[in-house]
């Protein structure tokens, strides 16, 4: 666990029954919740044999499941590309990802071209999404690379370790309410200070919203 898991799940440790999140339709998720999520979404990674060295794409239109996902992948070692949701299908890249998390519509979309040989498609039922699912490639390798960040954002072009995170998160400024966690300076970078904070985050409706769920 790097020092940056460790600050996060301790403050959500202390707020076990008090609010954390708050949704865009309105409910309020408590430091348990977010916790839960995350050991559901850990375990099930290890189960299937994803482990450090390797890559996970995020990009759920679920946005209150990315801090969980985030955390779990973290904490096994992962590297996380974080980029928002296309309105398009996307392309698999199993020869990149060890595993894959796209918006319900899409995995399901996406199910139906897979060889299950290869990739296989999990469900979870996460506080945070009900109806949660990713794709596993089967026989990911770890990637070949001298020096490996722990967070990608393509669209911004950044790429961060934990500990620069850590860093940053430290010297932010909390704010109450996050509206896109795919921009890092208004959305994931306030949302990693609050979660050290223990402030209570209010996520808005994103300007992705008219994607499929």
């Amino acid at each position: 666990m790097s020092q940056l898991t460790k600050a996060i799940t301790r403050q959500l440790q202390r707020q076990y029954a008090e609010p954390v999140f708050k949704a865009s339709n309105g409910t309020w998720y408590t430091g348990a919740d977010i916790l839960e999520d995350l050991a559901l979404c850990e375990t099930s990674l290890q189960q299937q044999n994803v482990h450090a060295g390797q890559a996970i794409l995020l990009s759920p239109m679920q946005a209150m499941t990315i801090p969980s996902l985030l955390l779990a992948s973290w904490q096994l070692g992962l590297t996380v590309t974080l980029t928002p949701p296309s309105p398009r299908l996307p392309e698999l890249a199993p020869q990149v990802y060890a595993a894959m998390v796209y918006s319900p519509t899409q995995t399901t979309q996406l199910a139906t071209q897979l060889d299950p040989s290869e990739i296989s498609v999990l469900t979870l039922i996460l506080n945070t999404a009900p109806n949660f699912a990713y794709l596993v490639h089967d026989h990911a390798q770890p990637l070949a690379r001298h020096s490996q960040p722990d967070l990608i954002l393509p669209a911004s072009q950044l790429q961060f370790t934990q500990s620069q995170l850590l860093k940053l998160a430290e010297h932010g400024h909390p704010r109450e309410q996050v509206a896109d966690l795919y921009d890092f300076e208004s959305g994931l970078l306030p949302c990693l200070t609050d979660l050290i904070t223990a402030t209570p985050i209010t996520m808005q409706a994103t300007k992705n919203a008219f994607l499929p769920n």
